[in-house]
């Protein structure tokens, strides 16, 4: 965009581009309201330094989020759990703690452990 001094010496012009609002049409779709629009905006150096840091911090955490997504990706997180834990031991947490089992075994999990979900509460290894 456009960018100048301003009249006042401290801050700078600029022109900043709006995109539209979406509408929703008669039939429910999501449509553009006309043009993207343009605005002025009048920013003090101490302004744009905040949005600097302010922009910075959110890549910074995007960043971090996709390394930890990416590094996620090679780690089966339910292997341990399925394979190498005794589901009574899940189980009789999960009932301790007032804990749905569900939110530990997902359907195929609960049948393939039918077995262990008779376990008493008090169950210990």
């Amino acid at each position: 965009g456009h960018y100048g001094r301003g009249k006042n010496g401290g801050s700078i012009e600029v022109d900043d581009v709006v995109k539209p609002k979406k509408k929703k049409n008669a039939d429910g779709v999501e449509v553009d309201d006309g043009e993207p629009k343009i605005r002025t905006l009048k920013l003090t150096v101490d302004k744009i330094k905040s949005k600097m840091e302010a922009t910075r911090k959110k890549l910074d955490q995007v960043l971090g989020d996709m390394q930890i997504k990416d590094a996620n990706k090679t780690v089966a997180l339910g292997t341990s759990k399925i394979n190498y834990m005794d589901p009574r031991i899940s189980v009789a947490w999960c009932k301790r703690h007032d804990v749905p089992i569900s939110k530990v075994f997902n359907a195929t999990l609960q049948a393939k452990f039918m077995w262990a979900l008779d376990v008493d509460p008090n169950f210990r290894f």
